[in-house]
């Protein structure tokens, strides 16, 4: 009975440089500004709401 094993694969490069922690920086920004634009969206409801 075989034993599977995953495959070891090296950490992504890019142009010799790790890029796990620029792509976590990026998250974070998407994060940020998907949180802001539902703020926004929250305001200008909130703004229609109580309006008159």
């Amino acid at each position: 009975m075989a034993v599977h094993q995953h495959p070891q694969y090296a950490p992504t490069t890019d142009g010799g440089r790790r890029t796990d922690h620029r792509v976590a920086i990026r998250v974070g920004i998407y994060l940020a500004a998907a949180h802001g634009f539902a703020g926004f969206l929250y305001l200008l409801f909130w703004l229609g709401a109580h309006r008159g």
